[in-house]
Parts: C-alpha cells; sequence; structure tokens
C-alpha cells in the first residue's frame, strides 16, 4: 500500500493562522505552544507541522496575511480628500492593529529573535514608507494637501504617522487603558491631529 499523501489545504491553513493569532492575542507568542495550538484546533500536532513547521513558520505567514490586508485600506484614493478621509483610514488602520496586536506588543522581541522576519518586515515598512509619500505627493498635486514640504518635510511627516500607528497600541496599555471603542476612537483623533496641519480641504 502506497503511503498516505496530504494536500495542503488553503482553508485548514487559513484555520490555523486565525487560531494563531487568536492565542497568541491572548496568551503571547512565548506561551502558545505547537501542542496547545493543534488542541485548540482538533487536530494533531504532526498535522499542524505539516502545515507550519513551527511558531517562526506561522508568525511570518500572520505578517504577510497582516500586510496584505492594510494594502487594501492604502489604495488608491478617489475623489476629494479630506479630514473625513483620513478618519476613515485610520480607524480601518487601528481595527486592524488591534485585530494583530500580539504582533505591536512583541514587535522589537520578534524581529530580534526571527532575522527572516526581520528583513521582510523591514522590505515591506521600506516600501510602505515609500508609498505614502508617493500618496502624499499625489494628493498635493491635487490639491488635498499642501504641496510646499520638503522632501525632507514630507518624509518627516510620514515617518511620525508611522511611528505613531507602529507604538500606539504599546503606550496606550502601558498606561493601563483598555482598549474599547472610545479608545480607537481616540487613536484615530491622534492621527488626524497629526496630519491637520497639512490637509487642505477639512471637513
Amino acid at each position: 500500500m502506497s503511503p498516505k499523501i496530504y494536500k495542503p489545504s488553503l482553508q485548514t491553513k487559513n484555520n490555523i493562522l486565525q487560531k494563531a493569532v487568536e492565542l497568541f492575542n491572548e496568551n503571547g507568542t512565548a506561551s502558545v505552544s505547537m501542542n496547545a495550538l493543534a488542541e485548540s484546533l482538533g487536530i494533531s500536532a504532526g498535522n499542524l507541522q505539516y502545515h507550519y513547521k513551527g511558531k517562526e513558520d506561522m508568525i511570518r505567514a500572520i505578517l504577510e496575511e497582516m500586510f496584505a490586508q492594510f494594502d487594501v485600506i492604502y489604495q488608491p484614493i478617489e475623489g476629494t480628500f479630506t479630514l473625513d478621509t483620513l478618519r476613515q483610514i485610520m480607524r480601518l488602520n487601528f481595527n486592524l492593529v488591534w485585530k494583530y496586536r500580539f504582533f505591536y506588543r512583541e514587535l522589537a522581541a520578534l524581529l530580534r529573535n526571527d532575522k527572516v522576519l526581520a528583513n521582510r518586515f523591514r522590505a515591506i515598512q521600506t516600501h510602505r514608507i515609500e508609498e505614502q509619500e508617493t500618496l502624499i505627493k499625489r494628493l498635493a498635486g491635487s490639491g488635498g494637501v499642501r504641496g510646499d514640504l520638503s522632501p525632507e518635510e514630507l518624509r518627516n511627516v510620514v515617518l511620525i504617522g508611522w511611528v505613531l500607528g507602529n507604538t500606539w497600541l504599546s503606550y496606550t496599555e502601558s498606561l493601563g487603558q483598555k482598549i474599547n471603542d472610545a479608545t480607537l476612537e481616540q487613536a484615530v483623533e491622534i492621527m488626524v491631529q497629526h496630519y491637520k496641519p497639512y490637509v487642505l480641504e477639512m471637513k
């Protein structure tokens, strides 16, 4: 009898990642073993490792999925760019930060412990910052934002926004604040306040 050959199931892989995100968010990555994850999924540890060799593989896959979802948010903006447009984008942004909160809580440690993850994250980060610079330049050309920023000023505006978005969760939780709709809305308004001096259409 020939050995049984398993075919990877996209749905199974997605289910594994969703459960991994759930458990990582609740307990942190270090506290979730492969056996515990397999048990929570109702599958064998061997079946789990058939799809993902270890937590590093899962976290790398989660990174790709996370940024794929961020890509949807930052599609080219049609129509007039206003502060309400910015609020809508920032709400979606912080909802994703919360959805993948374990990653932002553990960002430095995750990158330090996995060079492959670190290199991929930095490549995505560099690309995303360049994308946002390009977006602001395009909006400046269409009259949506100020067009008098030097290249250095433009980059600093983008970098400050990037750092705020990546560190907001850690800062808020360090204060002992619960994350809820009100807290998320506060984060949105902080980002709006940062970008407001550069947006010409204010509504």
